[in-house]
């Protein structure tokens, strides 16, 4: 309990004039918030909050501005719940005297005191209805009942009371907010005398549970080089948002050879021209099939991800060289989630660009880097904690990236669907491990965004290994599969960097006669479908049907079962590729974890003289024991090479649209590892969904 804090003269004075006027306008919900970072936590803009790091002293200013005159609660929980949240509660009682408590959740009941209060109430004072609180905390107060506050998704919970009575709150009066409240601050941007470009697509969702709806648009004609300098997602009321799972705008290209121009291509099918677009990759579209021609990725946005802007001497070109002058062609590839398969809704999406003829210093690149999304990402069922990966091998960076010095990643959007508990992008030279260049281990998938980093230097050569952790206990027993559905699964990550390079995705994954013979399947083919082609079991009989709801019939999850595959899909040797945007592309035919990698190990600011270190160990040291026959144990307990022990060369691919509507390809029977090039023909044998050289974003 403490007697009313006064912050300062000004703002008395500011709460004697909103009294003035309090009944005669109305008040803006954040005309008491002076922080630059600031979020609306709930729907009806009652209750604001602002923060502030302090880099030198670890120290978080947080700034809360609720409709009450009551309590108000601002709660760190690791699951979005009362259970094992680090809340404060503070308020003004009406005699003018201040409170705040420091309280530790307990589940649906009134919160404990923490003896150990590290919240410290700052001030508090109410007018016109309205609380305002300054407070603060470390990030790591290293008490065992607080809530570490990292640069990674910090999920916030709130409540407040009509009373100063600390009861229950009723279910209007409280909420949950996913914020990233330390990191790099999202690079200013002064909209006035930018350029704006809009692409939207106004049509009906279609009432299935997931669709990827594809559309064309023009963009603007420069005939000198600009710099686009910032992305925005355009989305017109709640059920756009509610239903838009995620976008990816993408450049169109035609190859070299081509006897057409991009008008003859394109400029019949464009929202411009009158056609709305259609269903991604659908073998019975009335239409050419254009998405073969637009392949690179140029913004991804995803649920709940905000503007994203360039640093102040970056931006992306537009209009130099050959494109001078012409009229550029643009897809739009919307991922629609519809669960409970709605019909008749009909709302606007798209994105809009900043760009400006101030060109700045460097030119920018977007980078896709993880596993490949097709059945090989498989998650057994009933898990937690399971961890696979893909990576970017050193070939691919030496090949791909050619300034000596290397390229400057700014920016990582880190991506997985409704499994994914935990994402990691790590970065290795050599053996040895450098700094995380992005991690989140409270990964929420309402909460994606792209997210501003220290810039972090990768040099020809380096590694990358993007690491995702799932859990699959909300499924009822069935696996989950990679693919488009959010309720499949993802393992990529975007990196936006600078100067830009040729290379646009890179990409690794277990090679499928391994993953195969994992489960002892025998036979499959695929089917064209709307979306792209679906895996079908044929041999083994007792699994046959889709892959994706007949592979939780394996008739062996067992505990040593999932741990070998486990280890077998993390840990054996992968295959790769990486593509430049022109279609070349370096096939890899081994990559994994460096051999004899040394750890990076972040600092721990609760021992005194921590600093970040290295360690010199296996993460783990011998593969699980399983039973036979569906699986057997790796020959080898090391990690293989870094770099690839036969010769990687160099292609030319066009992408084409698959003319036979299913192929069939038998496995080999032998449950031994299928390295190299045999394996990677036959995986590419059975369709694009899970060809070595191709993949679905998102």
């Amino acid at each position: 309990m403490g007697k009313l804090k006064t912050f300062s003269g000004t703002l008395l004075l500011i709460f004697a004039i909103l009294a003035d006027i309090a009944n005669s306008a109305q008040i803006s919900p954040t005309s008491l918030i002076t922080f630059q970072n600031r979020e609306q936590l709930d729907n009806e803009g009652k209750v604001w909050l602002g923060w502030e790091f302090d880099n030198e002293t670890d120290l978080i200013l947080f700034e809360m501005e609720v409709e009450t005159t009551g309590y108000v609660g601002l709660g760190i929980s690791p699951s979005s719940s009362m259970a094992g949240a680090d809340i404060f509660i503070a308020g003004v009682f009406d005699n003018g005297t201040s409170y705040g408590m420091d309280c530790i959740g307990i589940g649906f009941t009134r919160p404990k005191p923490d003896l150990h209060a590290d919240w410290v109430l700052d001030g508090a004072i109410e007018a016109v209805g309205k609380t305002f609180l300054k407070f603060s905390r470390l990030i790591n107060t290293c008490n065992d009942e607080d809530y570490p506050i990292g640069v990674d998704t910090t999920r916030l919970i709130w409540a407040y009371g009509d009373t100063d009575d600390i009861a229950y709150h009723t279910m209007a009066r409280r909420g949950a907010k996913a914020v990233n409240l330390i990191g790099t601050p999202i690079p200013d941007l002064d909209l006035e005398g930018l350029s704006k470009w809009e692409m939207t697509v106004d049509v009906e969702m279609p009432s299935l549970d997931t669709t990827y709806w594809c559309s064309y648009h023009k963009g603007p004609v420069l005939v000198t080089k600009h710099h686009v300098v910032g992305f925005d997602a355009l989305l017109d009321n709640i059920a756009a948002l509610a239903h838009t799972h995620h976008f990816i705008l993408k450049n169109c290209y035609l190859p070299r050879n081509h006897n057409e121009t991009l008008d003859e291509v394109f400029g019949p099918y464009t929202v411009d021209a009158g056609y709305d677009g259609g269903h991604c990759y659908d073998p019975e579209s009335t239409i050419p099939p254009l998405e073969q021609y637009c392949s690179q990725d140029l913004f991804v946005w995803a649920k709940g991800g905000k503007i994203m802007t360039f640093p102040a001497n970056v931006g992306y070109p537009l209009g130099e060289g050959e494109n001078a002058g012409k009229q550029l062609y643009y897809m739009l590839e919307i991922h629609y989630d519809n669960p409970d398969e709605v019909a008749g809704l009909k709302f606007k999406t798209g994105v809009q660009f900043y760009y400006t003829d101030e060109i700045r210093q460097q030119d920018a690149g977007l980078l896709a880097v993880g596993h490949m999304t097709n059945p090989i990402l498989t998650i057994p069922p009933n898990v937690d904690d399971f961890v696979l990966m893909g990576q970017c091998d050193p070939s691919c960076t030496e090949w791909g990236i050619k300034p000596e010095e290397g390229v400057t990643i700014f920016n990582a959007l880190l991506h997985a669907h409704i499994s994914g508990r935990k994402l990691k992008l790590r970065h290795f030279r050599g053996a040895v491990e450098l700094p995380w260049i992005d991690y989140d281990d409270h990964y929420d998938f309402d909460y994606q965004q792209n997210k501003p980093i220290p810039g972090t230097q990768l040099l020809p050569r380096d590694r990358l290994i993007y690491e995702c952790t799932y859990s699959s206990k909300w499924t009822d027993n069935t696996a989950v599969v990679g693919g488009m559905s959010s309720r499949e699964e993802m393992c990529i990550t975007f990196l936006w960097y600078y100067p830009r390079q040729d290379m646009t995705q890179c990409f690794s994954q277990t090679p499928f006669a391994v993953h195969t013979a994992d489960f002892g399947i025998t036979r499959v083919h695929d089917e064209d479908a709307k979306g792209g082609p679906q895996m079908f079991i044929d041999e083994p009989a007792y699994m046959a049907g889709q892959y994706r709801y007949t592979i939780s019939l394996f008739n062996n999850w067992t505990e040593s079962f999932v741990e070998q595959y486990q280890y077998n899909h993390r840990y054996l040797p992968h295959e790769g590729s990486c593509v430049q945007e022109d279609g070349q592309y370096l096939i890899v035919d081994e990559t994994s974890y460096p051999e004899g990698m040394i750890k990076y190990v972040p600092k721990d600011v609760c021992e005194p003289g921590s600093e970040p270190t290295t360690v010199t160990q296996p993460e783990t040291t011998q593969s699980p024991t399983t039973q036979s026959p569906t699986t057997q144990s790796p020959t080898s307990l090391t990690p293989p090479q870094t770099a690839p022990t036969q010769p990687q060369t160099t292609m030319t691919q066009q992408q084409t649209t698959p003319t036979q509507a299913s192929t069939t390809v038998t496995l080999p029977t032998s449950t031994e590892p299928q390295g190299g090039v045999a394996s990677g023909i036959a995986t590419a044998k059975i369709g694009s969904m899970v060809a070595i050289l191709t993949y679905i974003v998102l």
